[in-house]
């Protein structure tokens, strides 16, 4: 039972937090993107990526920011770069949605598997 609380309270928070998000607090507008600098999502209110929702732990998922739009992300996620009007048009890390609005360019290929770690792999 306590297993189940945990689960729930993590996920509760991560509705509020990505909720707190849609609601403008702290996301930039579309056209905004890459144009000023984000807000970022704090790391301790995010146990899962904002973008895949695979939960983050120690071990073998990792939290990174999108230097576009803030959001906490794993590496899978956050496996592109862009150009930032703001960082002085220099290769940012960013999530593959900003990635894709950023430069237009259509992501094809499977990423399902890149970046997997050891401990990943061997687990899988």
């Amino acid at each position: 039972q306590d297993a189940i609380d945990r689960k729930e309270k993590r996920s509760e928070t991560f509705k509020t937090a990505v909720h707190g998000l849609e609601t403008g607090t702290s996301a930039l507008k579309a056209e905004e993107l890459g144009r000023r600098a984000p807000q970022w999502v704090r790391d301790n209110l995010v146990t899962m990526c904002m973008r895949c929702k695979e939960p983050f732990n120690a071990i073998m998922r990792r939290r990174h920011h999108c230097r576009a739009c803030g959001y906490v992300v794993c590496a899978r996620c956050s496996d592109y770069k862009a150009e930032l009007q703001y960082d002085g048009n220099r290769l940012n890390r960013v999530c593959q949605e900003c990635y894709v609005f950023l430069t237009g360019h259509v992501v094809l290929e499977d990423r399902e598997g890149k970046h997997k770690g050891i401990l990943e792999v061997s687990s899988a």
